[in-house]
């Protein structure tokens, strides 16, 4: 192309000599410092127009068109070069063109348009000639690149809602005309990668991570578009490679608890723990195992201080340990939720914490409670007779829809540690602030005392071991605020506290 642009220059009219040469210049750029493989694409098909237009005088208008042609071999090249750095361009038709098609497509009728109107020859031969290219490169696409390039047998897959796998999904591929595949999930449970394959490789292989809702659709589809090897054209499909049976994670349980219960031998069952869901709160003072760090309470061990965060965040800071210490436990169970995912969450964490403690050997007791008032309390339950009554629990749990948001709820802990601290300070700010913050703890004592998640606690700690463990399963709706007082509360008295 820089010679058939160096000879241009030496042949053509005095008064044009200067188009050749800002093209050679232009070329010698690129060369020297390529910029993007688009940039050099449209450099060689504004010159396949030139270098026809420019040789019309000195070799006339078909030796001119001849000496062009080989420049649609820089053209095919570039088109190659340019479509694996393109993207699939949104759209509800099945086959459509891509940007870039659209755009040459654009440029070669506007200059047949004025190859006609100044009547050259030269000009009208080479659109026609690009014209017939871009007519044989279509039909390979159409012929070679179906409307589904790819395709598969669905895997079966069964799973527990929630849960997370990573399934490896082999395609097969219905052409060779290589270019790109791009592929999305429109469900935000479904990811899939890598996103972009190349149809030219042998073998595509994708990875779909599922982490499927209880009310997710049993067939995954993928959203996926194909373009061709030159990246003028791009196909739109849809596939479904997996076939997905949710189970509920409610069934999961029930189907844990009714093969515990089967056992003679109790904790033989090898179960599937929940502790990765367990979270420590204040009050586990007095384990063995590090769980993590809390601010400074009047009555914690000073040996249990954690000096290297305590200067860090210039405050008395004390490490939390967790563990049950043999007593028994009582599971507090809120069974009022927004939807059904919060309902088959709530019963599958309820007889999976049963099931857990039945299988330590740690006596338990229930108490249950909705948005309208206590509805179970029982004393101290045996491992069986409590997996048996976590199963009768859960059937009571009831939807409640409400249009009401629910915040945080105030840090007790922090609230009355911030009154520690202004006690020994004396002034008429501090005063009047400890004040205040009194007043609202009293209001959070009072609401609390009015919940029903208050009141089950109380019915239940009149049956049980004032020293029980305390073992929280609730949504946090209307009862965020009598639980956060509460585990506070009792805490202090030396319970120890987890939630679910």
């Amino acid at each position: 192309m820089a010679v058939a642009l160096v000879i241009a220059t030496v042949l053509s009219p005095l008064a044009f000599s200067f188009i050749p040469i800002l093209l050679l210049a232009w070329c010698l750029y690129l060369w020297w410092r390529p910029i993007t493989a688009v940039f050099d694409l449209m450099t060689e098909y504004f010159t396949f127009f030139a270098v026809a237009l420019l040789f019309t005088a000195p070799a006339g208008n078909f030796f001119a068109f001849l000496i062009a042609l080989p420049v649609l071999v820089l053209i095919n090249h570039g088109l190659e070069q340019v479509a694996p750095t393109l993207s699939y361009r949104e759209t509800r038709y099945v086959r459509y063109p891509t940007t870039i098609g659209i755009t040459l497509i654009s440029i070669l009728a506007a200059v047949l348009v004025v190859s006609l109107l100044l009547g050259s020859l030269s000009l009208l031969l080479a659109s026609i000639a690009l014209l017939v290219y871009f007519g044989l490169i279509g039909t390979v696409i159409v012929r070679r690149l179906p409307v589904e390039p790819v395709a598969m047998a669905p895997i079966q897959q069964r799973m527990v809602a929630g849960t997370e796998e990573l399934l490896h999904v082999k395609l097969n591929k219905r052409t060779n005309v290589g270019g790109r595949l791009f592929l999305e999930s429109p469900d935000e449970w479904v990811r899939v990668s890598p996103k972009m394959l190349s149809l030219g490789d042998k073998e595509l292989v994708i990875g779909v991570s599922l982490s499927p809702t209880l009310s997710g659709p049993s067939l995954v589809g993928l959203e996926a578009y194909a373009t061709d090897r030159w990246g003028l054209t791009q196909v739109r499909f849809t596939f479904e490679p997996v076939q997905l049976h949710v189970i509920p994670r409610a069934q999961y349980a029930a189907w844990l608890a009714n093969k515990y219960l089967a056992e003679t031998k109790v904790g033989a069952l090898p179960l599937v723990s929940n502790v990765s869901e367990i979270k420590s709160v204040y009050g586990l003072r007095r384990g063995v195992e590090y769980y993590g760090n809390q601010l400074y309470q009047p009555g914690d061990s000073l040996k249990n201080i954690d000096w290297k965060h305590s200067i860090k965040y210039n405050e008395l800071i004390t490490k939390e340990f967790a563990e049950f210490h043999g007593q028994s436990a009582i599971i507090l169970i809120n069974l009022a939720v927004g939807n059904a995912e919060e309902a088959d969450n709530l019963a599958y964490k309820t007889v999976v914490t049963a099931i857990s403690l039945a299988a330590e050997g740690i006596p338990a007791a229930l108490a249950a409670y909705n948005h309208e008032g206590v509805r179970l309390v029982t004393t101290v339950l045996q491992p069986q007779e409590l997996v048996t009554r976590s199963l009768q629990v859960v059937r009571e749990i009831v939807t409640v829809e409400s249009r009401l948001k629910y915040l945080n709820p105030t840090d007790v802990t922090r609230l009355v540690a911030n009154m520690s601290r202004l006690r020994s300070v004396e002034s008429e700010a501090s005063r009047v602030m400890l004040e205040l913050l009194r007043l609202e703890y009293k209001n959070l004592a009072s609401e609390a005392r009015q919940n029903p998640a208050s009141r089950a606690l109380s019915a239940v700690f009149a049956r049980v071991d004032k020293q029980a463990n305390i073992v929280v399963i609730s949504q946090r709706n209307h009862d965020a605020g009598a639980i956060s007082f509460n585990m506070f509360s009792f805490a202090r008295k030396g319970n120890a506290v987890i939630t679910v």
